[in-house]
């Protein structure tokens, strides 16, 4: 059981914290210079749980719900990147790239844990 429980809590600390540094140094060479200033920390804050929801949808076996995630996501984000400016594309491209990297972290690291046996 304290094997399980473990597994279970490194399997969130990689998948929310580590992935989250992963991120951030991927994605590096794609912000833009003139990205708009949001509330401080608001965008990590969103990548912890939009990779922990996943990672949750995953070990729950409801893969389909990681749907649910994205298009609040894209929902949400939709008013900041309409348009056909410069800045907007790159805004735009740089927000799909970062989730994208998420996301694939995300199943990444839950598969390799799975496939060891770990859960």
């Amino acid at each position: 059981m304290l094997t399980k429980v473990l597994a279970y809590t490194s399997l969130y600390i990689v998948t929310i914290f580590v992935n989250g540094i992963i991120v951030k140094l991927l994605l590096k060479p794609f912000l833009p210079e003139d990205m708009p200033a949001g509330t401080p920390n608001a965008g990590r804050m969103i990548g912890y749980l939009e990779r922990a929801l996943i990672l949750t949808f995953l070990i729950i076996e409801q893969p389909t719900l990681i749907g649910f995630v994205l298009t609040i996501k894209a929902i949400f984000r939709y008013g900041d990147i309409q348009g056909d400016c410069n800045t907007k594309m790159k805004i735009s491209e740089y927000f799909i790239i970062g989730t994208l990297i998420s996301v694939l972290l995300t199943v990444l690291v839950y598969a390799i844990f799975r496939n060891a046996h770990l859960l």
